[in-house]
């Protein structure tokens, strides 16, 4: 007998975790499928930080006289800030232990120096959207402070710095373990996970959804009262496997990184600015090396658009160069790079995208239960499962109790060992090396990525997955094609 749920949620990242957990709180019976592994996707290729929405009160135009000249770019913008100081103070308050603070300095050139009164309205509506829970720790220097401060040593153009402003971002250590721990927490209280299990075929039956999966033992069809299609940068693609191709909600926006080693003086230091373009920039530790970018260009869902080319980690260390003409970086100096493809909301013309986030319910256009959502964004992913349980709310009334939502982080295993592989592939799903070593384990993000646990991993997992020595061979192999492939690791630091 084929199994009804009232949701499936498709897609395994950060939104999608989220949703299928708030759903299952709410007593919705609920299916979470994801193509991959949880958090492989654009989750694991943020920016890694819990932005305190800064960025969008100067959006567009970098000034906030000219932004608020625009009412509805206002509007839209403010509200976005206030979503990511109000994340912000959630997250940091309940997974401390996921997040560590990190103070960033903003150096005010010519080019983008605002006056002080500025700078402190723009913070103190940032406070206000969170009740100050969790402080911005704003310190604005002066001309002369600034050309003190070791962080800007050697940047260009510091005998005509007008000051700088510091304040504390907050950095997620691990994105792929939040979605882990999400995903994990929603299926204590109820929903069932598939991972490496893809959507196939999505038909109307009456009612009803028929969803038609994929996985390594074969296909299986589901029935849903309800699709949430939290896909991220390819729910264009589920919504035409639903027989809407002319319903399109999303774009695609690459970014990309290179990590480096840094001087001493910003050992630590974040550093924040804009491109000759107008667009961020930045420099982040990442515990004795920096990630510097991203640079943005448009992509959609392919491969490709997960991996670094030589023209963006060249326009990258130019940047860099211009910003910090002492430091002489060259290509040889990239230890390793990452990109991702960020989901971006279509803009209302078709043309271009919105900084929007937002959930669609798709049945007046013809998709009757159908919701997607678009812009998803890890620093706002609680409030986008709330949005999204409201959303199906209004259609569908939950067929079981409420149940308690957990959203303290799991507490995980250090380190290599036969217990710590063995809870990640009975308890936590996972299926290949990769899987273990980038997704439940840290080890997948120390300097080398991972690679000197690999074959130790990959002989404690064997007996449980089942893997011959050839196949245990093979996933060493693949993971280290991957991580050369996807990384583009050169040598480890030393």
């Amino acid at each position: 007998m084929t199994q009804t749920y009232d949701t499936v949620v498709v897609g395994g990242g950060i939104i999608a975790a989220a949703a299928g957990q708030h759903l299952a709180a709410a007593g919705y019976s609920t299916l979470l499928v994801e193509r991959d592994d949880y958090g492989s996707g654009t989750s694991s290729k943020t920016s890694r930080l819990q932005h305190c929405g800064l960025g969008y009160l100067s959006a567009a135009s970098g000034s906030i006289s000219a932004f608020l000249a625009r009412p509805r770019s206002a509007f839209e913008c403010f509200s976005l800030m206030r979503r990511s100081m109000r994340g912000r103070a959630e997250f940091v308050r309940t997974s401390p232990d996921r997040v560590k603070p990190v103070t960033f300095v903003v150096p005010l050139t010519r080019e983008n120096a605002i006056p002080r009164w500025k700078a402190r309205l723009a913070f103190r509506l940032m406070t206000a959207s969170d009740g100050g829970s969790v402080p911005l720790d704003l310190r604005i220097l002066s001309a002369g402070e600034a050309r003190m401060y070791p962080a800007l040593q050697g940047m260009a153009g510091l005998e005509s710095i007008r000051g700088a402003m510091t304040f504390t971002e907050y950095q997620y250590q691990w994105p792929e373990r939040i979605v882990v721990d999400t995903v994990m927490k929603a299926r204590a209280i109820g929903m069932e996970a598939l991972n490496h299990t893809a959507v196939t075929a999505l038909v109307r039956e009456g009612d009803l959804w028929r969803v038609t999966l994929a996985a390594a033992e074969g296909p299986r069809d589901v029935l849903a009262r309800a699709v949430v299609n939290c896909a991220g940068v390819w729910v264009d693609e589920i919504t035409a496997i639903a027989g809407a191709p002319h319903i399109r909600k999303n774009t695609g926006e690459k970014g990309t990184n290179i990590v480096l080693r840094l001087p001493e003086s910003l050992r630590g230091i974040g550093f924040e600015t804009v491109t000759a373009a107008g667009a961020p920039f930045y420099l982040i530790p990442w515990g004795e090396l920096h990630y510097v970018g991203p640079w943005d260009s448009a992509s959609d869902g392919r491969p490709e658009g997960f991996r670094a080319t030589e023209a963006e980690i060249a326009a990258i260390l130019k940047q860099l160069g211009r910003l910090f003409p002492g430091f002489e970086l060259r290509r040889e100096d990239v230890l390793y790079s990452w990109a991702g493809v960020r989901p971006r909301s279509l803009a209302r013309d078709g043309n271009g995208s919105t900084p929007a986030v937002q959930e669609h319910d798709l049945t007046d256009e013809g998709l009757p239960n159908v919701f997607t959502f678009t812009g998803g964004l890890l620093m706002t992913h609680r409030d986008a499962g709330r949005r999204l349980t409201r959303a199906v709310s209004r259609r569908l009334k939950p067929s079981g109790p409420p149940r308690p939502l957990d959203t303290a982080s799991l507490s995980v295993m250090d380190g290599v060992t036969q217990a710590s592989v063995a809870h990640a592939v009975l308890s936590e799903q996972a299926c290949t090396l990769s899987d273990i070593l980038r997704r439940r384990l840290s080890v997948g993000w120390e300097s080398d990525l991972g690679l000197r646990h690999a074959e130790t991993a990959a002989q404690f997992a064997a007996p449980h997955l089942g893997w011959t020595p050839e196949q245990t061979a093979a996933q060493v192999t693949a993971f280290i094609e991957e991580t050369a492939t996807e990384f583009g690791l050169r040598a480890p630091p030393c």
